[in-house]
């Protein structure tokens, strides 16, 4: 498990989400607005902040290689490193079975 700044309501549950949504993204060809309904439907299950979710979305691509360096943090290269891997519907079968 990932350490998490306390209060933050980040974790590794809501790390995944947005790994699933960088991979539908990625599988669907990184359609225009998609990225920002995404992060809408995570931050209305997660409550966090849409924006702070649409980076963290980001910082996917980033990690991935998609796009330039960012500032992605050590959870989210570990999560990438770990289940980066994997389709969007395997990322699905493991966040049902860990809920």
């Amino acid at each position: 498990m990932s350490k998490y700044r306390s209060g933050s309501g980040w974790s590794d549950l809501n790390e995944l989400r947005c790994l699933l949504a960088y991979k539908q993204l990625e599988e669907a060809g990184f359609p225009r607005n998609k990225l920002s309904e995404l992060a809408r439907d995570i931050a209305l299950i997660s409550g966090l902040d849409a924006g702070s979710v649409k980076a963290k979305i980001g910082n996917y691509k980033s990690v991935a290689g998609v796009t330039g360096q960012s500032n992605a943090s050590k959870n989210t290269k570990l999560i990438y490193g770990k289940y980066g891997h994997l389709s969007s519907d395997e990322i699905l079968d493991l966040l049902k079975s860990g809920e």
